[in-house]
């Protein structure tokens, strides 16, 4: 891998999976359409081994693929990305083939630097406490 750590093996095994699903999501977006719902079909000893984020390795080697072809792909091209994506997991499981579970995840994705899908919260800092960096008052200089 140019520039970085060798990918993760399980993660590069979801890349044909994911790039038919990254294909799709695109053409639901270009057509104003919701994002496209997958299930990601995982060991059922892995939900009793979810990491901090509450995936199981094959959720995140999903995830590890996805975010690879979206932004690493082009980067490593020398272009920059036409897309952003967000996976949005369900909390549903269903039994799949072989003893494993499955859970559903949305994958939408946005034109890069699209800023309709960032989701906005309450600032942490109220107006006018005076710690809030502006261009004539910088806090950080």
């Amino acid at each position: 891998m140019p520039g970085g750590a060798q990918r993760d093996p399980l993660s590069v095994a979801y890349d044909g999976q994911v790039r038919r699903v990254l294909i799709q999501a695109i053409r639901r977006q270009r057509n104003k359409q919701a994002g496209l719902i997958v299930w990601i079909a995982s060991p059922r000893g892995q939900f009793r081994q979810l990491d901090r984020g509450g995936r199981t390795q094959h959720e995140r080697a999903f995830t590890r693929s996805a975010y690879y072809q979206v932004f690493k792909v082009p980067y490593n091209a020398g272009e920059v990305p036409d897309y952003s994506l967000r996976l949005d997991w369900g909390d549903e499981r269903r039994a799949s083939s072989h003893g494993r579970l499955a859970r559903p995840v949305r994958v939408t994705l946005f034109p890069f630097g699209a800023t309709s899908h960032r989701r906005r919260g309450p600032s942490y800092l109220p107006e006018g406490t005076g710690f809030r960096s502006t261009l004539g008052n910088r806090i950080d200089s």
